[in-house]
Order: structure tokens, then sequence, then C-alpha cells
């Protein structure tokens, strides 16, 4: 508008110079070449005439000149219009916009799909309110507060009921319109229809309570085996005394010297196993809320519900500078822990040679490492990188479910923000050359 404007101006101004040189010159002209006043006269109406031509011509430059002008801008204009239109006809997202009174204004056709209609005719000229949309207040509500406050209101989530009842969830982003006077005319949305996504997360979400539930399974199976194995002896030890308590009765031999060592023997025992219990039970017990713990006792916890397997395959385990205090969820370090034992124990099956798990840490200003590592052998490199995955295992059906390893990365990345790497180290210990796999845990602590 201002350009035009210009342009018209332009040929004002230029028609003006134009007749006024015109009038001055040729009268100029005429005064000093011709002095008969009939003669002067006719050469006067000549001028004029002469003039109205010169200038209609001058002026349908001009004019020709300024219409080509003005076409081009009305082409430009047409061809951005057109531009516009498409890009946001064809944008992967739902756009419309309303006036200041709510009313539809346009939309493209991502959105009339939203709102089950067929054309834009349906639209354009209502309000949400003649809509039979379940969430119809939300939306309004939405649109005064975007345009009262004149501030956007971004991506936020939400729902819309369509026709057949389904829901969908969608996220959304309004901004108020405003003109060159900062007035409000009406409000810009733009929704992504993220329906699908929140239902993939939900799947994804479902999977990992899965995983977590066989994970409990799994290790539920090994601490019932654990448990078996550690409550051999005790259980020998209470039938031998209680079975030679009646004995001693029966031919008359039993004093009460005798009987009370023997009950003493029992009693010593059925703790112990009551102790076992509550140490499994402890282990399955949610850690709600992180605690202060030692490193070093809570190794020992650990050890104590794998400690039959430890002994049956004769597994010793070595610390090195692990009496450190720090926050944690104890009982799924305890898990971590466990699993990346039961890994190594499992490595050492048919190895016939003194047997390590080494455990040794390193505490920094906002950090600290621990490092779990094994004299076993390694991991095949080949593998290396896909240990943490979810069903993968190199072990026999009946031995691994392949999420043991899965779980501790779960754990330490997801829950407690941290970091562990898996890698393959040789190293000398007792004047040996050893060669195994090394776990390396990393835990902030600030």
């Amino acid at each position: 508008m201002l350009k035009n404007t210009t342009s018209a101006f332009k040929i004002s101004v230029i028609y003006f110079i134009f007749a006024l040189l015109w009038i001055y010159f040729s009268d100029e002209a005429i005064i000093f070449l011709v002095k008969d006043f009939q003669e002067l006269q006719f050469l006067q109406t000549i001028k004029g005439w002469f003039f109205v031509t010169v200038s209609s011509i001058l002026l349908y430059i001009l004019a020709k000149q300024f219409f080509i002008n003005l076409q081009e801008e009305k082409d430009k204009l047409s061809n951005t219009n057109y531009i516009l239109e498409k890009i946001i006809e064809n944008a992967p997202i739902m756009i419309f916009w309303k006036d200041k009174d709510g009313i539809y204004q346009g939309s493209n056709t991502h959105f009339l799909d939203l709102m089950n209609l067929k054309d834009k005719e349906e639209l354009i000229g209502k309000k949400d309110s003649d809509f039979n949309i379940s969430e119809k207040e939300d939306f309004m509500n939405d649109d005064i507060f975007v345009m009262s406050n004149k501030k956007p209101k971004l991506n936020y989530i939400e729902t819309i009921t369509a026709k057949d009842k389904n829901i969908k969830t969608i996220n959304t982003s309004k901004v108020p319109l405003i003109d060159d006077k900062g007035e409000v005319i009406g409000v810009l949305g733009v929704i992504n229809d993220i329906t699908e996504q929140i239902n993939n997360q939900k799947q994804i979400n479902l999977q990992e309570q899965l995983l977590i539930q066989q994970s409990k399974l799994a290790s539920m199976g090994e601490m019932i085996a654990n448990i078996a194995h550690q409550w051999r002896q005790p259980l020998s030890i209470i039938s031998t005394s209680a079975t030679g308590i009646k004995i001693q009765r029966e031919i008359g031999i039993l004093d009460d010297s005798s009987e009370i060592k023997s009950l003493d023997c029992i009693n010593e025992n059925a703790q112990y196993l009551s102790n076992t219990i509550d140490d499994f039970r402890d282990f399955f017990k949610k850690s709600k809320t992180k605690n202060s713990v030692n490193l070093n006792n809570l190794l020992e916890k650990t050890l104590k519900l794998i400690l039959s397997r430890l002994k049956n395959k004769d597994i010793n385990i070595i610390k090195n500078n692990i009496d450190i205090e720090f926050e944690t969820y104890e009982r799924e370090m305890i898990q971590v822990f466990m699993n990346i034992i039961n890994n190594s124990i499992d490595a050492f099956e048919n190895k016939y040679y003194d047997k390590f798990i080494f455990f040794e840490t390193e505490k920094f200003e906002n950090k600290i490492v621990i490092k779990i590592k094994d004299n076993a052998g390694g991991i095949d490199e080949n593998i290396l990188n896909r240990i943490f995955e979810p069903y993968f295992t190199t072990k026999e059906s009946k031995q691994g479910t392949g999420i043991g390893l899965y779980m501790c990365n779960e754990i330490i990345v997801k829950h407690l923000h941290g970091k562990i790497i898996v890698s393959n180290e040789s190293f000398e210990y007792k004047n040996q050359n050893c060669k195994g796999s090394q776990f390396t845990i990393e835990l902030l602590t600030t």
C-alpha cells in the first residue's frame, strides 16, 4: 500500500513539473518569436492542444508503468498467498485460526479431519460451542486465556473425543493474533496428534514392567535355589540334634547338659534360618527413597544372598577400598551387584583354577566409580556391545533369561542417572596373568 502511494505521488510530481516547465518555456518562446496578436492567439491554442496531447501520452506512459508495477505486486502477493496456503494445507500438523469472538476463519484439511468435517464450509463461521465435542469448554477457555493475556500457550497435552467415541491425545499450541495497533484480532492454533506416540510409550512402559516382573521372577527362582543350598546344612544339624535327643532319651542316657547343648544348637540354627528368610524378604521389598549406605555393608548383604553359589564354585571375593558412604536405592543396588556377580559365577563354569571377583572403588568430588571384575576369561568381543540388550544371552534357556544385565543397565541409567559400561581387562594378581570382564559403574554424589 505504501509503495503504491509513493508511485502515485511520483506520477503527480512528474506531471506537475512537466506542466510547469511547459507553460513557462512555451509562453516565453511564443512571446519571443511572435509579435502579431492574432497569430499569438492561434499559437496559444495550438500550444494548448499540443500540451494536452503530450501530457496525455506522458500520463499514459506513467500510468501504464504504475499499473504494470501494481500488477506485479498483486502477482507477487497472490503467489505468496498461494505458497502460504499450500504450506498451511500440506503442513504435517493441524492448523486453524479464529477471530476475537472465537469464530473459525480458516484451517487446513488435517484439522477438518480431526473435527470430523468434510469441508471448510462446515467450519468457517462457527464456534466450538456449535460442535458436539466433549472438550469444547476447555478449548474456548484456552482461547480466552490466550487472547486476554496476549500470551501464547504452548505444547500442552489435551484430548479430543471423536464421533466414534475414540479419544485422541493431542499436543496443542495457541498464540494470539495481534494487528499493527497491538490489538488482539484472533487466535492461531497448531495441533499435533500424538495418540500413536502415547500408545507406543504405554506399550514400551508395559514391556518394561513385564521385563521387571520377569527379572523379579528370575531373581526369585535364584533366591529359592540359594535358600535350598543355605538351609541344607542347618536343617541337617537341627534334624541330627533333635534325633540325638530322642535316641538318648529312649535309651536313658540323656542328661541335662547334653540336652541343653543340643537345644542351643537347634535354636542357633533356627535363628540362622530365620535371619536368612529376613535377608531374602528384604531383597524383594521395593526401595521408595534414597538413603545413605555403606558400600561394604551393601556388598555383604548381597553376598549373603548368593553365598551358597560362591562356596559351591570356590569363588573368592576380593575387596579394595570399598568402605565409602553414598546415597542410593539400596535394594536396587543389591540387585545390580547380584546380577553382575551371578554373571561372573556362570562365566566360571568348567574353569578349574583359582577364581576371584574383585570389588574396588574410586571416590571423586561429585561421583563414585565402582569396578567389578573377575578372572573368568572375559566376554567375546563380538557380543560385548550387546550384553545390555533385553533377552540377549549366550546361556542355555534353562540357565539364563537375558534380562539380568539389561536390568542392571535400566537401574543404573534410568533410576540412578548414572553410567555402566563393560570391558575386557587383562591384569596380574598373585603373580598370575589374568583376564576377565569388568563392569564400571559411575554414580553421581551431588
